[in-house]
């Protein structure tokens, strides 16, 4: 009885108050009236405050939700009403807004009616797979093997490649963006004949949706126009025909793709969607605030739905279907107002063709993916502002004194859609997915506390949080970590963890976390540079990659690290390979590394430039031998190792072009309907006359023109293993080279066409 008399209250005192159609139902009243007066409610004329009705509202500690659209469409009102102002949901003033949106000042306005109208908006067997944070929760990535075939995203194309005979051949691509050309960071998840591609993109260019297509209740044709923000995309592909392969449906739904996970057949995608289209009104000036915000609050408290919900729109074998996610009662709010962001997951199945999904969403805002198989973790990290100061001569700008991760917990199971679990607040911020883990019903989280851009005084910790009710309640904690740096990486591995900081050197923590509400630092090693990715291997080893850098703090290349941790209370740097100027992949996107344990071995990618006198570029990957003996280079690979056939043409031999011409360019006498395109090199080409003009020497005939293909080496973005083959992608190639001796062996273009 307490608790419920105390969630009551809780109730009572939040803002949001929901309205009922029985005048009869008990409930918390939010105004006297459907059409109150500005006397009874604080409001202008015309602003409906609704009641809140207490049957209608599942109580749990720590979030709510709504049983019917009705009841959460009067919360959303509500809760916009009492937040909105002359400037929308903005604190000040904007610039560049449309005219017809400007509210004039009283004496140039007609009367008031025209304000208050305005509208309303690793491994497996013979072949790698993903390397991925949780061993069995899979990835999406630009490239995908089942050791039969590689399905690779590049252009915008989805490109086919069968491996399963002796000699790889290309099969075909499929087009991703369509007409519209828009669309970007599309990744794969394989299995079966279907592969399920998920990006961000735009959809402008749809056609229009009408009534017989809608499902749901409060939606209306309005709801899923889009208006030019950004949609997440799902496409299936239907790959049982690799010659024409085909996207056979599509999924839109408003809002920003953030990732996804797959356990099995069940794939869980995350997004966040702030929809939130009103058109609210603007003042010309000062006194015109007043009338501004009352027509604001009177196009809250009269909009749709679908200003607030996510739309969706599913376009299949069966036509088009459009509506709103997720279903009103599995929409939660947490206990505390977190603004009007939905983040919602939703759950597919692989083996069954793509629908709308099944959705469970929290009303608050997260941009870092967790999952532990479980669980997926949503995270945000969002500054806490000073309040300007105005002391007469000028006003201070608001600055951010602290950071703070919200993270939200949902549930998942293979068996159903994943649910709502709990909420909970961690100081400082997150540096990306790797800063969380879940382990025997604990989370662990590790944050900076302090600013990102200014080390000064900050520091880092890790903190253990349990769900207790609805709440991730903090359990245990060890802080300390680097003081005056901030976090470059983190890892965990049962009841270890390792956290690198840096700002001059690089302190590698290890961290006992065997106690969770005791947690403790084990050991500490400070050596040169940092690492900005941590893969154990077994045999209490721990390999590093990251930046090198001098006793300033100025990095000087890329780095490969041997940590030796058997010993938690005494790490040590077993060895380490430089590369001067150099960066790679690896060092921020961890599928760009690639362990193959038979081989021992470590492959990533490379990319140096020639800064200085006797370097040489280099783009591609290297391949290293790792093990408890130290770390050696194996061999290196680049796609500038294809070989261009020239067919018809002829080498120029004169010293003038030499000259004019470094050995970064190949340059033929070609007959004139010879392509200008040759492998991965774009290639100029030249008139006759035009090519005597400038090297008078060249001997060269009117029916023939110069060819000048400058050498361009596209960098490698992804490596794995197919059995003896070692597989490297860019943008623009897939190429094989012999897994022992990194020989070349074929090379397939990933054209845009």
């Amino acid at each position: 009885m307490k608790l419920l008399k105390a969630a009551l209250v809780a109730l009572a005192l939040l803002a949001g108050a929901c309205s009922s159609d029985s005048a009869d139902s008990p409930g918390i009243t939010g105004g006297t009236s459907r059409q109150p007066t500005e006397e009874a409610t604080g409001e202008p004329d015309g602003t409906s405050v609704p009641t809140v009705v207490l049957d209608d509202i599942e109580l749990l500690s720590a979030l709510r939700n709504f049983g019917d659209c009705s009841t959460l469409l009067d919360y959303l009102r509500t809760e916009t009403v009492a937040r909105v102002g002359p400037y929308g949901l903005d604190d000040g003033p904007r610039f560049g807004i449309p005219e017809r949106m400007i509210v004039e000042e009283p004496e140039m306005m007609a009367d008031d009616s025209a304000a208050q109208s305005a509208p309303t908006a690793g491994s497996d067997g013979d072949f790698s797979s993903t390397n991925v944070q949780v061993a069995g929760v899979d990835e999406p990535d630009i490239i995908k093997t089942d050791g039969n075939r590689i399905l690779a995203v590049a252009q915008g194309r989805l490109h086919y490649v069968d491996v399963s005979g002796d000699q790889p051949r290309y099969l075909g691509s499929v087009d991703l963006v369509g007409e519209s050309g828009s669309g970007w960071g599309q990744e794969i998840f394989i299995r079966g004949d279907r592969a399920m591609v998920f990006s961000t993109s735009y959809a402008d260019w749809l056609e229009p949706v009408g009534a017989s297509n809608l499902e749901g209740d409060h939606v209306i044709a309005e709801d899923i126009m889009f208006r030019g923000i950004p949609v997440s995309l799902i496409q299936e592909v239907d790959l049982s025909n690799p010659a024409s392969m085909d996207v056979v449906s599509e999924l839109r739904v408003e809002g920003n793709y953030l990732s996804a996970r797959s356990v099995g057949d069940v794939v869980w995608m995350s997004m966040s969607s702030y929809p939130a289209q009103f058109q609210f009104v603007y003042p010309s000036g000062p006194a015109a605030e007043a009338a501004a915000e009352a027509a604001n609050k009177q196009i809250a408290a009269t909009a749709n739905l679908g200003a607030w919900l996510p739309a969706y729109r599913f376009d299949g074998p069966d036509g088009t279907r459009a509506g709103l996610l997720p279903d009103c009662e599995q929409l939660y709010t947490p206990a505390e107002f977190d603004g009007f962001t939905v983040l919602s997951v939703l759950s597919f199945n692989l083996d069954e063709p793509l629908g709308t999904g099944d959705a469970a969403s929290v009303l608050a805002d997260g941009h870092t993916l967790y999952g532990s198989g479980q669980s997926l973790y949503l995270a945000s990290s969002e500054p806490v502002w000073t309040e300007p100061v105005d002391d007469g001569d000028s006003v201070s700008i608001p600055a951010p004194t602290e950071w703070t991760t919200v993270v939200h917990k949902f549930s998942v199971s293979v068996d159903g859609p994943a649910r709502y679990e709990a909420s909970g607040t961690v100081e400082g911020h997150l540096l990306n997915q790797f800063s969380m883990d879940e382990h025997n019903g604990y989370f662990r989280v590790a944050t900076t506390i302090g600013e990102p851009w200014d080390s000064e005084t900050s520091e880092s910790q890790v903190v253990v949080l349990e769900q207790q009710g609805r709440r991730l309640t903090e359990v245990g904690k060890v802080g300390n970590l680097g003081r005056g740096e901030r976090i470059f990486s983190v890892r965990f591995a049962g009841d270890t963890g390792y956290v690198v900081t840096f700002r001059q050197v690089d302190p590698l923590y290890v961290l006992d976390l065997s106690e969770p509400v005791a947690p403790t630092v084990a050991g500490e090693l400070k050596i040169p540079g940092f690492s900005t990715y941590l893969h154990p291997i077994g045999d209490g080893l721990l390999i590093g990659v990251g930046q090198d850098a001098d006793d300033t703090g100025r990095t000087r290349g890329t780095k490969v690290s041997l940590f030796d941790v058997s010993d938690p209370t005494d790490p040590t740097e077993l060895d380490v390979i430089v590369f001067p100027n150099a960066h790679s992949e690896a060092e921020w996107d961890h599928r760009a590394f690639l362990y193959w344990a038979s081989e021992e071995m470590v492959a990533i990618p490379l990319t140096r430039y020639d800064y200085e006198e006797g370097e040489e570029s280099f783009f591609g990957a290297v391949a290293l031998r790792v093990n408890r003996a130290g770390v050696a280079e194996l061999g290196r690979v680049s796609h500038r190792e294809q070989q261009i056939t020239f067919e018809g043409c002829r080498p120029v031999d004169t010293d003038e072009l030499d000259r004019a011409f470094s050995g970064e360019s190949e340059i033929r006498i070609c007959p004139l309907d010879a392509p200008d395109r040759y492998g991965n090199q774009d290639c100029e080409p030249m008139k006759p006359e035009w090519a005597r003009e400038e090297w008078p020497s060249i001997d060269i005939a009117d029916d023939e023109k110069l060819i000048i293909c400058w050498i361009w080496t596209p960098p490698i973005q992804r490596l794995l293993v197919i059995g003896e083959t070692l597989w490297t992608m860019s943008e623009h190639a897939l190429q094989a080279n012999a897994l022992g001796t990194f020989e070349y062996q074929d090379q397939f273009e990933l054209n845009s066409n």
